[in-house]
C-alpha cells in the first residue's frame, strides 16, 4: 500500500511538467485505398497530417519504391485544407503498383517537424499491403493459348483516322474548286482581287501621263507615237474585245467600222491618226506641231465617244456572266 501511495505521488509530481514540455497537437495517418491487390493491379497510398499552423511538418520524400518491392508510379501535389478549428490538413497521393506476390509493410513512416525553434518527429502505423497472384484452377491441365481479344474502337481511337479523312476530304474539294475556277477562268482567290478599272479610266490616265511627258516637244516623235498608239490599241482590245494589238492599222479599221455603236467620224479620225504614227514609227516622218497635238486629241475624242456608261458597263457584266 505504501509503494502504490509513493507511486501515485510521483506521478501527480511529474504530471506538470510533461504538460509543459508537451509538443503540438499533430495526428499523422498512412493508408492504402485496399488492403490486399492482384500484382500489376494499381492502388492509392495516403499521407495525410494534421497539424497546427504554426508547427511545420516534413513529409516522407519517398522516391521510386516503397517497402522495395511497391513502386511508385505517379506522385500527386500535395493538397493543404484548412479544418474548421484552424487547424490544417494536408495530404500527398502515391499511385503505386507491385509486380511480385506477398506481403509488405510500409512504415513506420517518419514525420519530422519544428514547432518553435524545437526539432521533433512523429511516426505513423505501419500499413500492411498483400499483393495476390492470379489463382489457377488446375496446375496439372495445359491450357490451349487464347485467342486474340478483339476489343471495340473507342472514340479516342478513331479521332486520327477521322481528322486524317476530313483533311484528305478538304483537298479534294480544294482540288475542285481550283479547276472550276480555273475552267471558268476565274481568279482563284476573287476576294483577293484588285476590282477592274474600266478601259477608258485606263486610257483617260495614260494619256493625261502622255501629254504630261511632253515628249514630241523633245523631238521624241517616235516615243510619242508608239506610246499613243499603245494606248488607243490597248483601250480597243479592252473596250471591244479584239485583239487589236496584234492587228495591223487597216485590220483595225475594217474593225472598228464594222461596230454600229461608234460613230464614222471617229473611226476615219482614229485611221488617219494611226496612219500617220505608222509613218513616224516606221518611215521616221516628222509631223508639224499642230499634228502631233491633233493625234492626242484625236485619241482622247475617240475614247471619251466610246466609252461605256455605268448602265452599259452594268448590262455588259450581266451579258458575260449568263455566257459563263
Amino acid at each position: 500500500m505504501l509503494r502504490y501511495l509513493f507511486t501515485l505521488l510521483y506521478a501527480l509530481m511529474l504530471l506538470p511538467i510533461q504538460i509543459l514540455v508537451a509538443g503540438p497537437s499533430i495526428r499523422v495517418d498512412a493508408r492504402f485505398d485496399s488492403a490486399q491487390i492482384l500484382i500489376g493491379d494499381q492502388i492509392y497510398l495516403t499521407v495525410t497530417v494534421e497539424q497546427p499552423r504554426e508547427v511545420k511538418v516534413t513529409l516522407p520524400n519517398f522516391r521510386d519504391s516503397l517497402a522495395g518491392k511497391i513502386e511508385i508510379l505517379r506522385l500527386f501535389p500535395v493538397d493543404t485544407t484548412v479544418l474548421a478549428d484552424g487547424r490544417l490538413r494536408i495530404q500527398q497521393r502515391y499511385l503505386v503498383t507491385s509486380f511480385d506476390s506477398g506481403v509488405y509493410q510500409v512504415g513506420p513512416i517518419v514525420f519530422p517537424y519544428l514547432y518553435e525553434g524545437t526539432t521533433d518527429s512523429i511516426i505513423s502505423d505501419p500499413v500492411i499491403l498483400t499483393v495476390n497472384t492470379i489463382p489457377v484452377k488446375d496446375l496439372t491441365k495445359i491450357a490451349d493459348i487464347k485467342t486474340i481479344i478483339k476489343l471495340p474502337l473507342t472514340f479516342k481511337e478513331l479521332i486520327p483516322f477521322m481528322g486524317i479523312s476530313l483533311l484528305i476530304l478538304i483537298i479534294i474539294a480544294a482540288a475542285v474548286y481550283a479547276y472550276l475556277r480555273w475552267k471558268q477562268k476565274k481568279p482563284l482567290f476573287p476576294f483577293l482581287e484588285k476590282p477592274v478599272e474600266p478601259a477608258h479610266v485606263v486610257a483617260f490616265r495614260e494619256l493625261e501621263k502622255l501629254k504630261a511627258a511632253k515628249l514630241w516637244q523633245q523631238g521624241h516623235f517616235k516615243e510619242y507615237y508608239s506610246r499613243l498608239t499603245d494606248i488607243v490599241r490597248t483601250y480597243i482590245e479592252d473596250r471591244f474585245k479584239v485583239p487589236a494589238m496584234e492587228s495591223t492599222t487597216p485590220e483595225i479599221y475594217q474593225t472598228l467600222s464594222g461596230i454600229s455603236d461608234i460613230p464614222k467620224t471617229n473611226v476615219d479620225e482614229l485611221y488617219q491618226m494611226l496612219q500617220l504614227a505608222d509613218l513616224v514609227k516606221f518611215a521616221k516622218a516628222e509631223p508639224l506641231p499642230d499634228e502631233n497635238d491633233n493625234a492626242w486629241h484625236t485619241a482622247y475624242q475617240f475614247v471619251s465617244k466610246t466609252m461605256l456608261t455605268l448602265s452599259d458597263n452594268i448590262e455588259s457584266t450581266q451579258h458575260e456572266e449568263k455566257e459563263l
